[in-house]
């Protein structure tokens, strides 16, 4: 093993460590059981076993479709999983969503763009089976904050664009109608100088290997059109990634895709990175309020 290597795998260690203190402690004695939700747990959607599991929580004894949301976790894409973001996406289902709630493959192990054809893989395991548990197809919005948000864009971006899906071997989903969806927290300019630093944590995703070989996909926001659904993108005042939401707005704007873009907290209330994440914090529970009503204008 390369030096560099050993000392990404030890950045790794150290760093998604400390995130799952943080994370325990955040969401230390909350309920995983709703009496108005129902869940469905431990689903296989692929062929990579646990890595391949899926979440769908629901309204309870709903006799009608409901709308679905798609969450795609962070976590730098080295950490993360379904269980640490159960707490959230029940929180969604208790609004009255449908929410498919996945584990993906992280790095170093799989590096790009494996995280995002396993998100292409649960779209289509949705196109297959959602109808079995009460999900319109036809109303599908997408959320990813952090590494997550990143992949929701680019997943929004193979949606609507078969060329960037058929470049990165996306298997497609015909059925489903995405709608629209919310992009939290992100990192959304790929190969702007000096955007991922040498043997950083996200250096074990998009490897410099990675890097050569999907140079041109890389450039995500090259393949956005507009036919990119509408998206609420959403940052906080003291997320170390706030300057990439305002690049992504502006961005948004000059391409002329609808959207909406908000930055919560102020230097008397600062809030951080991916503070939506908490289920005791009433700004975040603003912010959540806001993304439903705005997914809700967006239903057919």
């Amino acid at each position: 093993m390369t030096e560099s290597k050993q000392a990404i795998l030890k950045a790794i260690k150290e760093t998604t460590d400390q995130w799952r203190v943080s994370d325990e402690k955040r969401d230390a004695g909350l309920p995983t059981q709703f009496a108005d939700v129902t869940r469905y747990d431990n689903l296989s959607y692929g062929p990579a076993g646990a890595e391949n599991l899926l979440d769908v929580y629901t309204p309870k004894e709903i006799t009608q479709k409901v709308p679905v949301i798609i969450d795609i976790h962070g976590g730098g894409n080295v950490y993360g999983s379904k269980e640490l973001y159960q707490h959230y996406c029940l929180g969604w289902a208790r609004a009255g969503f449908g929410v498919v709630n996945f584990n993906y493959r992280l790095a170093p192990k799989t590096p790009f763009p494996g995280a995002l054809k396993d998100t292409a893989l649960v779209g289509q395991w949705i196109s297959e089976h959602g109808e079995e548990y009460h999900l319109d197809v036809d109303n599908v919005f997408v959320i990813g904050d952090s590494a997550g948000g990143t992949l929701a864009e680019q997943y929004l971006t193979a949606y609507s664009n078969e060329a960037y899906r058929t470049a990165l071997g996306l298997v497609s989903s015909e059925k489903l109608k995405i709608r629209g969806g919310c992009l939290n927290s992100g990192f959304y300019f790929i190969e702007r100088s000096g955007a991922i630093p040498e043997n950083s944590l996200m250096s074990a995703y998009y490897t410099p290997e990675v890097m050569q070989r999907y140079d041109q996909q890389l450039h995500t926001e090259k393949f956005i059109t507009s036919k990119f659904p509408p998206v609420f993108v959403m940052t906080a005042n003291h997320d170390f990634l706030h300057d990439e939401g305002v690049r992504f707005d502006q961005f948004l704007i000059d391409k002329g895709v609808p959207h909406e873009f908000k930055v919560y907290g102020d230097e008397k209330e600062p809030r951080e990175h991916v503070f939506q994440l908490n289920q005791r914090d009433t700004v975040a529970a603003n912010a959540n309020h806001a993304q439903a009503e705005f997914l809700r204008t967006l239903m057919k």
